[in-house]
């Protein structure tokens, strides 16, 4: 991994996410969970429209703990268990999902493309 970009404050790495993320289309909250943590809140809708958002976790004003957050969840991000979230006892899609399986599963695997170029981005971006 690369030398991180010297960052002084968390405001230069949250305005650095926020560009970035932005510019993709997700929208981002954030706040201060405590003393030395700060939570960012992304969301989306996906292709089919189904609001979507996770949130990561920076320690002590840290890029590298921000991107190793995302990261992790990039990598832990089961499109058949999404899919299955959104599964209705009968067999089709709730809560506003789409009706079929199939385009549940779709939409969740663009859901995953979405957060790849988001991590991307954020990576090129912080580091």
């Amino acid at each position: 991994m690369s030398t991180l970009k010297t960052q002084s404050k968390a405001g230069g790495i949250e305005n650095k996410i926020r560009n970035a993320s932005e510019s993709l289309g997700w929208s981002l909250n954030t706040y201060q969970s405590s003393t030395n943590q700060h939570t960012f809140e992304f969301s989306q809708y996906s292709p089919a429209g189904q609001d979507f958002s996770f949130e990561i976790t920076m320690e002590d004003e840290k890029a590298e703990s921000f991107i190793k957050s995302l990261q992790d969840y990039y990598e832990g991000f089961d499109v058949d268990y999404e899919t299955y979230l959104w599964i209705g006892s009968d067999g089709h899609g709730k809560n506003g999902a789409p009706y079929c399986i199939k385009d549940i599963l779709v939409d969740m695997e663009s859901v995953e493309d979405m957060i790849q170029k988001l991590f991307q981005a954020l990576e090129d971006a912080l580091i």
